[in-house]
């Protein structure tokens, strides 16, 4: 995988500025303490909804349990996380930890703003041997040279096709008719579209497609970084699916979030999305299931070796910020990842948060309260993020693609030649971003 330059696209503008000042941040660090003499230690998360409840449940127990830290939990919104911690941390005033994803971890890791915690995973007495294999793989970097792995694991939620079971019944369909292929899936969606307009198949968003563009075809670049969007596989996948959208069995110009109002409104039979559908559709008063993304033929090869997969992925991780160093504040942080991802706490945030846990040892019978959310964990091995092994222009390349995938299901433009003029603007960005 290459070694790439510059900051994630959100923090372009800061990037140099943060190289200079990270060194002099993790052997300057300040360690603060409370009135009662705990190392106090910043935490900036944005969950907002049950999710942020349950995470700061969680955290005050942790506050309980000890006498030597105290979490500070900050709600902050994800473009504030984005946008505006790396200047914080070169001045030393910033988050002493973040969650964010991998894609921007990544950038992060390299150009120094988070610290790799692979001291931590040395620890045998760490609990990550109870870590989701597939989950630590992807946010285990190359820097300086030596592999390391760079956070610890926070949410991870695969996606799933969520289906409107009354529907599903109405159309004669049962759990053996769960489609095993890409092309069963859109057959399915067909028998659950009625033609007078009031029943569609699929919401599915034409925006987001970087899981659907690896399985089906040849993806957008490949693990070492060579360009791969204008190739006849792609163009095979998106004639078939300009065919589906007009054929009437999905809506187009929908993102996520109208994808998700037509299935709990009941106008889709079926929607993919990650596990917080579950709760979603339960408010809706949707009756629903789900079955896994199904697989498609594509020539892409994913780091596991495999290929085929359209299960893409939320992955949010825990990520140490380089003030932090070898602080006092370093073993508060280690403590709270051994207490966030144990048996019981994972259940904890498995069950108010819907994503699935993250430790290996919580069982389906754990999780009989929230039946769905064991089952779509059962994904997790096989789910990807969708934009990974970058430093920096995720926003570039997504955009890019976006309009692909949007020129595909809005009009009637060329293909190939939108394959073509995407190709270039990535590979331009991948130069961009690469080192020389």
């Amino acid at each position: 995988m290459k070694v790439f330059k510059k900051a994630a696209i959100a923090t372009v503008a800061i990037a140099i500025t943060a190289g200079l000042g990270l060194s002099a941040c993790s052997s300057s660090s300040k360690t603060e303490t409370t009135k009662d003499g705990k190392v106090k230690i910043v935490m900036w998360h944005g969950f907002s909804e049950a999710d942020g409840k349950t995470l700061e449940s969680i955290v005050d127990e942790f506050n309980k349990s000890q006498k030597k830290y105290e979490i500070d939990a900050q709600l902050q919104p994800w473009t504030t996380i984005g946008e505006t911690m790396v200047t914080k941390v070169t001045s030393g005033d910033g988050p002493d930890f973040v969650t964010t994803g991998a894609d921007n971890g990544q950038g992060w890791s390299l150009d120094g703003t988070f610290q790799c915690v692979q001291d931590f995973y040395d620890d045998k007495n760490s609990g990550t041997d109870e870590y989701i294999e597939n989950v630590v793989k992807q946010i285990t970097f190359k820097v300086d040279g030596e592999e390391q792995k760079c956070a610890v694991p926070m949410g991870y939620a695969p996606t799933a096709v969520w289906y409107n079971t009354d529907m599903w019944a109405a159309a004669g369909l049962t759990e053996a008719d769960y489609p095993q292929t890409w092309d069963q899936l859109l057959e399915v969606a067909k028998k659950l579209t009625k033609g007078d307009g009031t029943q569609y198949g699929l919401a599915l968003p034409d925006l987001g497609w970087a899981p659907f563009m690896k399985g089906n075809g040849s993806g957008i670049y490949t693990t070492d970084g060579k360009v791969s969007l204008n190739t006849e596989e792609n163009l095979k996948f998106l004639t078939k699916m300009r065919e589906f959208y007009k054929g009437g069995y999905s809506i187009t110009g929908m993102d996520e979030t109208a994808a998700r109002e037509s299935f709990e409104s009941g106008q889709s039979a079926m929607v993919i999305v990650g596990p917080w559908e579950d709760q979603a559709a339960t408010d809706k008063g949707i009756n629903h299931d789900l079955f896994a993304v199904p697989q498609g033929e594509g020539s892409y090869v994913f780091p596991d070796g495999s290929k085929g997969s359209n299960t893409g992925s939320t992955g949010l991780y825990w990520w140490v910020t380089s003030q932090v160093g070898d602080s006092a504040k370093k073993q508060g942080i280690y403590d709270f990842f051994k207490f966030y991802n144990n048996h019981d706490n994972q259940i904890k945030w498995s069950l108010g948060s819907a994503y699935p846990p993250n430790n290996t040892s919580v069982t389906e019978k754990d999780l009989s309260d929230r039946p769905l959310i064991a089952k779509i964990g059962e994904n997790t091995e096989k789910s990807f993020i969708g934009i990974a092994g970058l430093k920096g222009g995720f926003g570039d390349v997504a955009a890019t693609l976006d309009t692909v995938t949007q020129n595909t299901s809005r009009t009637d433009e060329d293909i190939a030649a939108s394959l073509k003029e995407a190709e270039e603007k990535i590979q331009g960005y991948l130069d961009e971003y690469a080192e020389d």
